[in-house]
């Protein structure tokens, strides 16, 4: 499951992460500020790294992020990923179903909980305590299948 989830990281990044800051990025039709899925931005806002502000320029609506005095001292973007606040890793596997054929393979439905590996030291989990699988395990589930090599994630 591990090999399966650890591909990908937990980052927020833009379609050029090249840029200097400020940075004017589309605020979508979300009321009120941010969407639940910049929680990210929300983390770097509440340590102090990032301020964000709203503009508007005729029918739409922008998030203008600007780095703090804070934020000027630590090296939190990156020129190609964005911000990574760490990869899933499995936390503990609760269940799973009695291997069975499906077909010509041997299939198995694994329920586990996750949380973030590889947290980078400058986060402060508590300003970051929205981003999923921080602070908090997160349930999932996956299938697996049986190889000649073991069993491997779908």
């Amino acid at each position: 499951i591990n090999a399966k989830i650890n591909q990908s990281e937990t980052c927020y990044s833009l379609q050029d992460n090249n840029v200097s800051f400020p940075v004017r990025v589309n605020a979508g039709f979300n009321i009120g500020g941010l969407s639940s899925s910049d929680a990210i931005l929300k983390g770097l806002q509440n340590q102090g790294l990032l301020a964000i502000s709203q503009d508007t320029s005729g029918w739409s609506r922008v998030n203008v992020l600007q780095l703090t005095e804070k934020g000027q001292d630590v090296s939190f973007w990156d020129k190609t990923k964005g911000v990574c606040v760490g990869h899933k890793a499995v936390d503990e596997v609760k269940v799973w179903t009695e291997p069975n054929d499906g077909g010509a393979q041997k299939m198995t439905q694994v329920t586990y909980t996750w949380k973030l590996d590889g947290i980078p030291g400058w986060v402060d989990k508590k300003a970051f305590a929205e981003v999923k699988g921080i602070s908090e395990p997160q349930e999932a589930r996956i299938m697996l299948v049986k190889t000649n090599k073991g069993w491997q994630a779908m």
